[in-house]
């Protein structure tokens, strides 16, 4: 007996399970390497190109306009249902906004390679927010809270060598 068919007594919950998973990681990863790609092209820009503000505000610009091309259609077919979690998407972009700002005015003044490391340690935050805003819907486990400290630990690897 495999360990698929004892964990959910059939394989088909299962298969389904691990391959929205394995489709989670690989959009993960996939916006890791956008993220990546976008540190660079940015420090390489406020080094010199562009002042930080004028480089998120273009950014911003860009990425919302690609963005809205790209999810007419589901905004479309959300309608109501979207309405109640407007002020928290609202909020949502606040946040964003605030940060890819203070990501740029970073960029200018530090080196990407150090700077990469300390902006991935929003696992963190994302850990401590979640375990006060999602109660019930999020479980906090040890191993992701291991997890999380396991990246701080990186970066402290990383800035103070």
């Amino acid at each position: 007996m495999s360990a698929r068919w004892s964990e959910a007594g059939n394989g088909t919950a299962v298969s389904s399970a691990r391959r929205t998973l394995m489709l989670g990681l690989l959009f993960g990863f996939g916006a890791a390497m956008s993220y990546g790609t976008s540190q660079v092209l940015t420090r390489y820009s406020v080094s010199g190109a562009a002042p930080p503000l004028v480089g998120a505000f273009v950014a911003l610009t860009w990425g919302t306009a690609g963005f809205a091309l790209m999810s007419v259609r589901a905004v479309a077919r959300a309608g109501e249902r979207s309405a109640r979690g407007t002020l928290f998407f609202a909020l949502a972009g606040l946040f964003s906004a605030c940060g890819i700002m203070l990501m740029f005015q970073a960029l200018q003044l530090g080196e990407v390679v150090i700077l990469s490391p300390v902006l991935a340690t929003n696992p963190l935050f994302t850990l401590v927010f979640a375990s006060m805003l999602l109660r019930g819907v999020e479980r906090i486990t040890p191993r992701i809270v291991a997890g999380a400290l396991l990246v701080v630990a990186g970066v402290v690897v990383l800035t103070v060598a």
